[in-house]
């Protein structure tokens, strides 16, 4: 009899063992769970504060474009008569200067159009882009070269600036 109750009392700690390790595993697992949703939350934080970030470089990348043009009387004279029409740049450094200089502007909005569509008030957007799409010489650009630029990397972007080119310049962009 002794042998069986010494098999039993091995066979009820062997039971509790087994019980207090599933224990123990479920408790661990619902711990790594909680910490990979903290780490998730972390990340998600992260990527939105890169991408406010990016998107706040991409708007002083187009302000520094502008005072580049407001302080440097080169590039002033260049975009001034650029934009007057594209025609005026009869020198072909002044052309390369021009295009150049929209090429950034357009890579800069790009970036923020990319970066923050969702929190992006597209009112002040479209003024701000409005602004390419007044002179003359920026629709020529625009249907030139800029709507190629623009429809590589968004559909939409490029719906909204062909309206902003139709507005301007009185009949839809050739396509």
């Amino acid at each position: 009899n002794t042998t069986m109750e010494g098999f039993m009392d091995t066979e009820l700690v062997i039971g509790i063992a087994q019980i207090l390790t599933a224990i123990a595993t479920l408790i661990v697992a619902v711990f790594l769970a909680g910490q990979l949703i903290i780490q998730k939350g972390a990340l998600n934080r992260a990527h939105r504060d890169a991408e406010r970030e990016l998107a706040f470089s991409s708007r002083n990348t187009i302000n520094s474009l502008l005072l580049a043009r407001l302080t440097s009387d080169g590039l002033a004279s260049v975009t001034s008569r650029g934009f007057e029409s594209i025609d005026n740049l009869s020198e072909s450094q002044d052309l390369l200067r021009f295009t150049g200089y929209l090429r950034q502007v357009y890579h800069a909005f790009l970036m923020e159009w990319s970066l923050s569509r969702e929190s992006l008030d597209i009112g002040d957007f479209k003024e701000r882009l409005s602004r390419l799409f007044i002179p003359t010489g920026g629709r020529q650009f625009y249907s030139q070269t800029g709507r190629e630029i623009i429809k590589i990397r968004s559909e939409e972007l490029r719906e909204i600036c062909d309206e902003l080119y139709e507005l301007y310049e009185g009949n839809s962009v050739a396509a």
